[in-house]
């Protein structure tokens, strides 16, 4: 999300709080004055030598500088750099509770430099004798040697848990209240703001993320990453660990944990492959450069992996992992869904697109979708009530929606060709042009049964699965009578429907 639309979501209060992470001495008593002071002094605030600075938490106690690190890891790792307020504090907690339990594995480090780990935890275990705490000059010297010994944070944080002082004293996790106040202290050094739109979120403005990202050495998100490894081949793969010293026994899938877990960055481990092998790669992924040096093709890779978006699937339901595409497949975006390896051939497109839909309608609105026979049917069906149906279809294309004749035609025969009425036929579309909009009227007239036509974006039908209970005191299943309209499902028509419908 870029710093515009960021301050546009702002209240005052947290405006504030940007402007005097970079500015100071400024009246911010009006909200829309803050936000073109904002803006006009972008410079400022995107500047390098700036952030770097507000990337120092040396002065700041102990529990702020750890929960700063842990939160900005966090956003950074997510598509778009932004998570909802409760969810980023839940997994605050729980990336401390998985620090506390890998710490207990026997060979939790039993790939790292035995002798730089029995410096450093005497070192570190001397530091925390004195008063139980660390204060910021023995935190210097710790940081100072962690880099000589060439040893990670992560490797820090395991001894330190292993020593029972991570993340607190006694492994204690941080409460919410820390948790709050680390944010806080973000917000005031310019790293992160709070917006509100629709749910409170933390986001890291995108002209600063990319920033954070090269002080901090994060070349890719962790997802990404993964996706990347597991295009390689295993032999490369066993390349990759040879050359840094690690065991290369296992399945491929093991190989590649192994990579992440080690934390050997991206550029590294391309490294290994030759530049043969990186034209290669290169070859299999779309609109990328072949050509140039070694460095080249390794930057172009990465490059192409850090634009993916990466979602996890949470469930069993294998229409899961395309609902999350529901947009790229709605745009046929041939990057992200090959990238992601959710497409092999084009052809799979329109398929996955209706599966997409059909599980939305099912798990996300609650309506079972009604099996149809024969083979001219539309893409899904559902039950309005005892004698009304609604019928969809998926219109996938990587231009605006233009609605043809052909698909004129085909929607009239749908609508008539149904035994129950049709009472809402919906097309769902990745963009369509305000012409569009004629057709559909045309459509409702033509059909002889006042058959409403909606045009909806796979964007939008997708915002309305994921809010409508936010409307709804009723959340077994979604009220269809807010898509039984003619013309375009824009989000605003949608959340006028939802709070006057749903309610």
């Amino acid at each position: 999300m870029k710093l515009e639309e960021i301050v546009s979501k702002m209240s005052k209060l947290y405006l504030g709080r940007l402007v005097d992470s970079f500015l100071r001495d400024v009246p911010k008593d009006d909200e829309e004055k803050m936000r073109r002071l904002i803006l006009k002094n972008k410079d400022e605030f995107v500047d390098h030598a700036r952030i770097e600075n507000k990337l120092n938490f040396i002065k700041e106690d102990r529990d702020t500088g750890l929960l700063n690190k842990i939160i900005l890891k966090l956003l950074l790792n997510e598509n778009g750099y932004i998570l909802t307020s409760d969810v980023l504090k839940k997994r605050v907690q729980e990336k401390e509770k998985e620090i506390i339990e890998e710490s207990k594995k026997e060979n939790v480090l039993k790939h790292s430099d035995p002798e730089a780990l029995r410096i450093y935890e005497r070192v570190l275990k001397a530091a925390w004798r004195w008063q139980d705490s660390i204060s910021s000059h023995e935190q210097n010297i710790l940081d100072v040697l962690k880099e000589e010994l060439d040893l990670s944070l992560y490797e820090h944080r395991i001894l330190e848990s292993k020593l029972g002082f991570f993340p607190q004293k006694n492994n204690k996790i941080h409460g919410r209240k820390k948790i709050k106040e680390a944010l806080k202290d973000l917000q005031y050094r310019g790293l992160v703001a709070r917006i509100r739109d629709e749910n409170t979120y933390f986001v890291i403005p995108a002209e600063i993320a990319e920033i954070m990202r090269d002080i901090m050495k994060i070349e890719l998100r962790n997802e990404a990453y993964l996706l990347l490894l597991q295009e390689l081949k295993k032999m490369q793969l066993k390349d990759v660990l040879r050359d840094n010293n690690l065991p290369v026994s296992g399945r491929k899938k093991d190989l590649c944990e192994r990579i992440i877990n080690a934390r050997i960055k991206p550029s590294t481990s391309l490294e290994s492959l030759t530049s043969s092998e990186l034209s290669e790669f290169l070859r299999s992924l779309e609109d990328v450069k072949i050509t140039g040096t070694k460095s080249d093709k390794i930057n172009e890779i990465i490059g192409f992996y850090d634009k993916l978006i990466t979602h996890s699937v949470k469930g069993e339901d294998p229409r899961e992992q395309y609902y999350n595409y529901i947009i790229e497949l709605a745009e046929r975006d041939y990057e992200q869904l090959r990238g992601n390896n959710i497409i092999e051939k084009d052809r799979e497109i329109e398929q996955f697109f209706e599966k997409a839909t059909s599980y939305l309608f099912e798990i996300l609105f609650g309506h079972e979708p009604v099996d149809m026979k024969g083979n001219e049917n539309p893409d899904g069906k559902l039950k309005f009530n005892k004698d009304e149906v609604v019928l969809w279809d998926n219109k996938s294309s990587e231009k605006e929606y233009n609605f043809p004749d052909t698909h004129f035609n085909q929607f009239e025969r749908y609508i008539k060709g149904e035994q129950k009425r049709v009472t809402l036929f919906l097309i769902i579309v990745p963009s369509c042009s305000e012409k569009c909009i004629q057709k559909v009227q045309k459509l409702k007239v033509e059909s002889h049964t006042d058959t409403d036509v909606g045009l909806i974006t796979a964007e939008n039908l997708k915002y309305a699965a994921e809010t409508w209970r936010d409307y709804s005191t009723d959340d077994t299943s979604f009220n269809l009578e807010v898509l039984n309209y003619t013309g375009m499902l824009t989000k605003n028509v949608l959340k006028q429907r939802m709070e006057w419908l749903i309610n």
